[in-house]
């Protein structure tokens, strides 16, 4: 996470987080110095829990402190507190510039920025490192959201085999062995160790009535996607 201070003109400066989620992160005493609302504590006593959160800034003398900030909904929420006509404009800079900015490439390019970009190719080369480094967190975290998502919705191998072409379940899982991405155990098939942390497969276990126990095995939404992928160019006759 790393805290920015953006300046402009008619507002001043503003400090401005976004975390590893890609939330944004407004510090709420700058907002409501903004806004002409002198008692930030007190503001902060309407804002939505889930709205509101602590971050830890440094001062001027370089000591860290805690402080109130708002994300963009609870941005909203103070600026509607707000009798200043400048409200409008502030709301006008923050989501028309600020935040599309910070979402497209995880930065605000005041105008320091762009001057120690141009100047110091050093401060260039680290600024987009820091910059893939954030885009490569917000990929894992999309990675992690999008398993938690796809887990809930399975397919048997019978309906993957049908949507790909394959003549039969059996004649899919046959191409899956020889392509060492599936082995058997006890009848039940197994991902290999390469893919069996991928959330392609939900496997449950199931009691029977003579007191055996079966093993039922479905493909989660992205264990599909995995496998139409796979075979995108196959055709029947290639197996």
């Amino acid at each position: 996470m790393k805290l920015e201070v953006f300046n402009n003109k008619t507002f001043g400066a503003v400090r401005v987080l976004a975390d590893e989620r890609g939330d944004v992160w407004f510090v709420l005493s700058d907002v409501c110095r903004v806004l002409g609302l002198s008692n930030p504590t007190k503001v902060a006593n309407t804002i939505d829990k889930d709205d509101l959160t602590i971050i830890q800034v440094t001062d001027n003398l370089g000591r860290i402190q805690k402080v109130n900030a708002v994300n963009e909904s609870g941005l909203y929420q103070v600026i509607f507190q707000s009798r200043k006509s400048q409200a409008k404009k502030f709301k006008k800079w923050v989501t028309s510039e600020v935040l599309p900015a910070i979402r497209k490439y995880g930065l605000y390019a005041t105008d320091e920025v762009i001057e120690k970009t141009l100047n110091n190719p050093d401060f260039m080369i680290k600024l987009l490192e820091e910059l893939k480094k954030e885009r490569d967190e917000k990929a894992k975290l999309q990675e992690k959201i999008t398993l938690l998502t796809h887990t809930k919705k399975t397919y048997t191998t019978t309906e993957i085999a049908k949507e790909l072409g394959f003549r039969s379940a059996r004649e899919l899982n046959k191409k899956l062995e020889d392509m060492k991405i599936q082995y058997k155990v006890n009848d039940t098939w197994v991902l290999s160790a390469k893919y069996a942390d991928k959330g392609y497969e939900s496997i449950k276990q199931i009691s029977l009535i003579n007191g055996n126990i079966v093993y039922d095995r479905r493909w989660t939404q992205k264990g599909r996607e995995f496998l139409l992928e796979l075979f995108k160019n196959y055709t029947t006759s290639s197996a």
